[in-house]
């Protein structure tokens, strides 16, 4: 299996002891704080912060005004000459799946009203990425892409964000090399959805309860994500401290540009078949229907599955028992992988 969760000796004495010293920065905000609240899904007001609704994004309790803000998907780029990325840590939601040549990129997800001066680098669109920004109603930031997303774009309607015809709200970082350095801010959102008009986000229910870490979550195992590529493989680490999961590659925590810490509270494995389909070695990825999925959450993993009936459904996780996931508020990554 590509897909394992692997016990690493050297890996967890390094973590021991890197848990035990001062460590990087976690992103923070004012709203980050409200994660917990009633245990319920929906606008119930949370009893630590009076008046607050989940935010659909991610489930963290906040001001009824910015619970509902427009999502905006944004193409990040993993090129190794592309790190330390900038912003991503702050992303609400994000993906990550195969392009061609093995490689990985990132879809991050921002719907909230933290102020983020700088994201990306930014990099071009892949079908797969079109259709689950489409699937959240997201504004899609990208700068070109492959021709069949370009056409699923206009085909399906997604409003646009590409660099090529928008060029005002992103900018080349002359300090990093070309095609890495495309970037833009939320304060460029913001202004992309003034004169676009977009006011209100549209984001598909989801599930949401308070945290739950099981007995014993500090002995929770390393959530391997392997793809065939070495520098494309990373290592989810259970912190039973705040109950989430820390980046980590090459035995180190992942850091980004502002030396903050990649951190996720629920990491899914969704599993998907793919292969090549032109001689750039672009994927056909089979995400409508339905497959294996891992779920982890509360320093624990569990086998369930995805589904998405038909291209215009919203995909969906479920445990093996047909429970549906409800998940911890914060940050979730979901981790899109070939079997």
């Amino acid at each position: 299996m590509v897909i394992s969760i692997v016990l690493f000796m050297a890996l967890l004495v390094a973590i021991a002891a890197f848990c035990i010293t001062s460590r990087p920065a976690r992103h923070s905000s004012a709203a980050n704080q409200w994660r917990s609240g009633d245990g319920q899904n929906s606008a119930t007001s949370s009893p630590v912060c009076p008046g607050c609704v989940r935010r659909q994004i991610d489930g963290v309790y906040v001001d009824p005004k910015v619970a509902n803000l427009p999502p905006v998907a944004v193409m990040i780029d993993n090129h190794p000459d592309a790190r330390p990325q900038s912003g991503i840590d702050k992303a609400n939601l994000v993906y990550e799946a195969e392009v061609e040549g093995y490689y990985t990129r990132f879809m991050a997800v921002f719907a909230s009203d933290d102020s983020i001066p700088k994201i990306g680098p930014v990099r071009s669109a892949r079908p797969y990425f079109v259709a689950w920004a489409k699937e959240l109603g997201a504004v899609y930031a990208h700068c070109g892409g492959s021709p069949e997303a370009l056409v699923d774009i206009e085909k399906i309607g997604l409003t646009d964000l590409n660099e090529f015809y928008n060029g005002q709200f992103f900018w080349r970082d002359k300090a990093e090399s070309a095609p890495h350095n495309v970037y833009i801010s939320s304060d460029n959102f913001n202004k992309f959805f003034i004169k676009n008009n977009i006011s209100a986000g549209d984001l598909p229910a989801r599930q949401y309860k308070d945290d739950t870490p099981i007995k014993n979550a500090s002995s929770s195992l390393p959530i391997a994500i392997n793809y065939r590529v070495p520098e494309f493989r990373s290592v989810w680490v259970y912190d039973p401290t705040d109950n989430d999961y820390i980046r980590y590659a090459d035995n180190q925590p992942v850091l980004t540009a502002d030396k903050n810490l990649i951190t996720a509270k629920n990491v899914i494995i969704q599993t998907v078949p793919a292969a090549a389909i032109d001689d750039k070695l672009r994927l056909d990825m089979q995400f409508i229907g339905q497959g294996p999925a891992t779920i982890c959450l509360d320093g624990q993993c569990q086998s369930g599955q995805w589904s998405k009936p038909t291209a215009d459904a919203i995909t969906t996780f479920s445990y093996a028992n047909g429970n549906t996931v409800k998940f911890n508020a914060g940050p979730t990554w979901i981790e899109v992988m070939r079997p």
